[in-house]
């Protein structure tokens, strides 16, 4: 791979406005800045989340009025453009794309002026909890319950494998809501009386920490609910296609990233006279990588500009999730084999690479559960769930 190729979003240039490729580039510098350091490095997220709150990058796709630029496509590029430099930010995908994106679409007047500008400042950072021990994302599976009338409301209930609570100022909690006969989902600051938590112990490399967190008897600030109360199915996955896309993007970067170090490895390492990146048995591998890569970003790429259409994006969303997340996993581990025996040590980390990006086809999302809704959406075969 050239330098060029590396340095911008890798679809075709003349398909981006000048100001998304400034975007990109911005975005690959400051994924490169932290490429040297391991993904579980927390103090590097958060050194790095500072540089991308000074760029301006924790805005976009977010109102203007309240402090943000562009839209869901420039934030793709931009995850996509930082995991190609080296180091991705995970918290793009919680405070800008979902927390940010529910608030814009569906929060009163009064809390887009009392979050998004902190959110596209980069100050107000936020956590989500949807996922339970008994449910998973089975959102009619919801154990964690709101009860009683408004101004009066209580949260009960306990949430796992919850992101970044530690470095979070606010949470968006998911909750059945039994007297509506649907879905809630609220804000609550942090910290907040009733709350507590306890680590997930991970043996993958995670940006973040992982929490397991109860509520016991919360009591729901007066201006908590977001959308309206026991209609929030609609309100979470206006957050959850966000997610997917920015996750994607993310994935396909960090498959770049593992393509771009396996090449000039390839290039470089000479083994009966010649290098070993002459050989087909080398060449093809890396060069299918590619070509699956390019495929899932036009997928990131094309859900995106339906979502800032505000069209339905939901299957373009789940397909890019599972073609970005299988080929990034793909390029990781044929870039792993590229090394041999040097793949699995610190100083190439491409073993953590393969490990994150083994991670991220099962989380956010299963991609069973991806697979379902593109089944029903886009064939129209009968739910399983």
């Amino acid at each position: 791979m050239t330098s060029e190729r590396t340095s911008m979003t890798q679809a075709d240039p003349t398909d981006l406005s000048l100001e998304q490729r400034e975007i990109a580039d911005l975005a690959f510098a400051l994924g490169a800045k932290y490429a040297d350091r391991r993904f579980d490095d927390h103090d590097a997220s958060l050194d790095q989340w500072r540089d991308l709150s000074a760029a301006g990058l924790t805005g976009l796709s977010l109102p203007e009025e309240h402090g943000g630029a562009g839209g869901m496509l420039d934030l793709c590029i931009a995850s996509e453009r930082i995991a190609a430099g080296g180091f991705p930010a995970a918290k793009l995908v919680i405070a800008t794309a979902i927390a940010g994106t529910v608030i814009a679409r569906h929060g009163s007047e009064a809390q887009r002026a009392r979050w998004l500008p902190g959110i596209a400042a980069g100050t107000t950072r936020f956590c989500f909890a949807f996922t339970e021990p008994e449910a998973g994302s089975n959102a009619n599976r919801l154990r964690t319950r709101v009860t009683g009338a408004p101004g009066a409301m209580r949260l009960s209930g306990q949430k796992t494998y919850i992101s970044a609570l530690e470095s979070s100022e606010a949470m968006i909690v998911v909750a059945a809501d039994p007297e509506r006969g649907g879905l809630t989902l609220v804000v609550l600051p942090l910290p907040c009386e009733g709350v507590s938590h306890h680590p997930v112990r991970m043996s993958a490399p995670s940006f973040e920490q992982q929490w397991h967190v109860f509520y016991d008897d919360v009591a729901v600030p007066e201006d908590g609910v977001l959308g309206e109360r026991g209609g929030g199915g609609r309100v979470l996955f206006d957050g959850l296609n966000p997610e997917r896309l920015i996750v994607a993007g993310q994935a396909v970067g960090v498959g770049r990233w593992c393509l771009a170090r396996a090449a000039e490895y390839a290039s470089q390492r000479v083994v009966f006279d010649v290098p070993i990146g002459a050989h087909q048995a080398v060449q093809h591998p890396l060069a299918e990588a590619l070509i699956a890569l390019e495929g899932a970003w036009l997928l990131v790429a094309r859900g995106a500009r339906l979502h800032d259409a505000g069209r339905p994006a939901g299957l373009e969303s789940n397909m890019a999730k599972i073609a970005a997340c299988d080929a990034g996993l793909d390029a990781a581990d044929r870039a792993l084999q590229c090394f041999g025996g040097s793949g699995y040590t610190e100083d190439t980390m491409m073993l953590q690479r393969f490990t994150y990006m083994r991670l991220l086809r099962t989380v956010p999302v299963a991609r069973e559960l991806a697979l379902n809704h593109v089944a029903t959406a886009g064939l129209g075969l009968p739910r399983s769930y």
